[in-house]
């Protein structure tokens, strides 16, 4: 996954932080089809960067993000990343 980062003030050294929701999967950047009529999609909707694509995979489910088993929602703060200068 490649991205832009920015270093600011309230992040603690060591520490990877991103805005959830700002990113995306390009959901409506591409034209579809539905009912046999052609709806445009808008190029501008596929930039950006979303965090799943990093989270830490489920090691006994696979193909999924740790889960708190409590309210079931992704475990961000379990994930490890490398980051490299492109």
């Amino acid at each position: 996954m490649a991205g832009t980062l920015r270093v600011i003030q309230g992040i603690r050294p060591g520490v990877v932080a991103f805005s959830l929701g700002h990113g995306h999967w390009a959901y409506g950047s591409s034209d579809v089809v539905v009912d046999g009529k052609v709806v445009k999609g808008d190029a501008r909707r596929g930039k950006g960067v979303h965090g799943n694509a990093a989270m830490r995979v489920d090691p006994v489910l696979g193909n999924t993000c740790l889960a708190d088993p409590v309210g079931a929602s992704a475990v961000f703060y379990d994930t490890r990343v490398k980051l490299v200068r492109a």
